[in-house]
């Protein structure tokens, strides 16, 4: 007679990533400059550039939002869009 009982695998998962340091005025720059990136959220890199803001932001550097006159943004022109991924050459 078969018999089976529900069991929990714990797995330890070890990703590569990044540590940045950036001065306050470095950041502020990289913010202005991810503020300008354009293309689909889901379907472009933008989506990851837009998590990099994001997470500047939450982090206390000051957004492009409202615009302040001291911010890098007032400085910036033009802006970097991305075309969406190819089928199957997605990432992450």
């Amino acid at each position: 007679m078969a018999s089976a009982e529900q069991a929990t695998v714990e797995r330890v998962v070890t990703e590569k990533g990044f540590t940045l340091k950036l001065t306050v005025d470095e950041a502020e720059t990289l913010v202005a400059v991810l503020a300008r990136v354009g293309g689909s959220p889901s379907d472009s890199p933008r989506g990851l550039s837009e998590g990099v803001m994001d997470s500047l932001v939450s982090a206390g550097v000051r957004s492009h939002f409202p615009t302040s006159a001291g911010h890098p943004t007032n400085l910036a022109r033009g802006s970097i869009n991305f075309d969406d991924y190819r089928r199957g050459d997605r990432r992450g």
